[in-house]
């Protein structure tokens, strides 16, 4: 009999550690945004695991703690030459979609600097076929920059929304967005990673964003490369 109630204790007691155990593994906290596609857009959960190889909170490297505006959120370069910034999805409003880098001035707010453009929104079929991946960028735009050895940021926008963008850093987006104040988590951000072997791109990121207010993360998908997140 009391072997029979140890044994019961026991169950029970691993039973209960089910839930944390589940929690913990997932990467997700209290105060992350709850993502959710649009109506008729794909699901950022399917599309980092079908097209990427990854785990929408167990991958995530800018995580919420605490508060949204507490999240990390910049880069350094980390080898000799130039960054690599280039997008791989469109997925967001079909109005013309800006990106670029940032650093942050004497008085807190970001000195934004443009990179490239597009006007185009990639289809379910575009993703099933691999077709017009990345989307075409528009006369002007570069891809590659130098921002030096001090740390920096990236940001997004599009012209339907005249709200100074979004970042990659939430406490920016709140200094800066008036619209998006109240949910400054804008940016997720992931490691690039080997569909081959399995492991991440040193010095790579993958990062999805949302500009609008419905938190489905996929509306501008983009890649970064030769830098490290600033922890």
């Amino acid at each position: 009999m009391l072997a029979r109630l140890t044994i019961r204790r026991l169950t029970l007691s691993l039973v209960s550690l089910v839930p944390f155990a589940i929690c913990t593994a997932s990467g997700q906290t209290p105060a992350q945004p709850k993502v959710a596609p649009g109506p008729g857009e794909p699901d950022w959960k399917v599309l980092l695991e079908e097209r990427y190889g990854l785990s929408m909170f167990g991958d995530l490297k800018n995580p919420v703690e605490t508060t949204a505006a507490k999240a990390i959120g910049r880069f350094r370069r980390s080898g000799p030459g130039e960054v690599t910034f280039t997008p791989l999805i469109a997925l967001g409003l079909p109005s013309r979609s800006r990106c670029g880098w940032y650093r942050t001035g004497p008085d807190g707010l970001p000195v934004k600097r443009p990179l490239w453009t597009y006007t185009f929104k990639n289809t379910a079929e575009d993703l099933k076929a691999d077709r017009n991946l990345p989307p075409p960028l528009e006369a002007g735009s570069v891809t590659r920059f130098d921002p030096g050895d001090g740390p920096f940021g990236l940001w997004a926008s599009n012209d339907r929304f005249d709200d100074g963008g979004v970042f990659t850093e939430p406490a920016v987006v709140a200094a800066v967005n008036a619209r998006l104040r109240k949910q400054p988590y804008k940016a997720m951000i992931y490691p690039v990673r080997d569909r081959t072997t399995g492991k991440d791109v040193p010095g790579s990121y993958l990062i999805g964003w949302e500009y609008s207010d419905n938190d489905d993360f996929q509306d501008i998908v983009c890649r970064i490369d030769n830098v490290i997140l600033v922890k």
